[in-house]
């Protein structure tokens, strides 16, 4: 029985170290962060509304 157990731990360890392998190496197109959703204030530059900065010579 408790082998068992110790191996639904490790099993459960992991499927955990797995996700966070995939969403670390995922191709998501939202958000910078860890967290994907967006909110952390990463902003994709060419879709600002900022005007270009112009060099100065």
């Amino acid at each position: 029985m408790e082998t068992l157990v110790i191996g639904m731990l490790f099993v459960g360890a992991l499927v955990y170290l797995g996700n966070q392998f995939r969403k670390q190496f995922s191709l998501r197109k939202t958000g910078g962060c860890a967290k994907g959703c967006g909110s952390c204030g990463a902003i994709k530059f060419d879709e600002s509304k900022l005007p270009p900065i112009q060099k100065v010579n």
